[in-house]
């Protein structure tokens, strides 16, 4: 995007990250909130062999039920949950991506499984 700001203080997977999330909220704001699923990817959806179409279902609809709480919390929650949990970044990376401390991502981190947990519970989802 703009070689002139690396200036080579963090790997250039975070850099690239920063980038890419920065992007996807543009274009979620641009969206809204929107839902869209593409013909590629529902041809995509596919149960396993060793798993029921019930067991299947209970856990999409879990995951389902998982992202609609996640956009209830804040940005910067929703953001460091992503980072740590679905794109495996350490702490120190997840820093940096957020421009925050490793020790300000480990408390932003508690606090927003907190958060989420809540709302799971307010929800009625007690097995998260």
């Amino acid at each position: 995007m703009n070689k002139k700001k690396f200036n080579g203080a963090s790997s250039i997977k975070t850099y690239l990250f920063a980038i890419g999330k920065n992007l996807a909220f543009q274009l979620l704001k641009k969206r809204g909130r929107e839902q869209q699923l593409s013909f590629e990817d529902a041809a995509r959806i596919t149960v396993k062999e060793d798993e029921t179409p019930h067991s299947y279902l209970e856990k999409e609809e879990n995951r389902y039920y998982l992202q609609e709480t996640m956009q209830e919390l804040k940005e910067e929650y929703r953001a460091v949950l992503v980072l740590l949990y679905f794109e495996d970044m350490s702490y120190i990376q997840a820093g940096r991506a957020m421009n925050r401390s490793e020790k300000q991502i480990k408390n932003l981190a508690y606090r927003a499984k907190l958060a989420l947990k809540k709302k799971l519970v307010d929800k009625g989802y007690a097995y998260f």
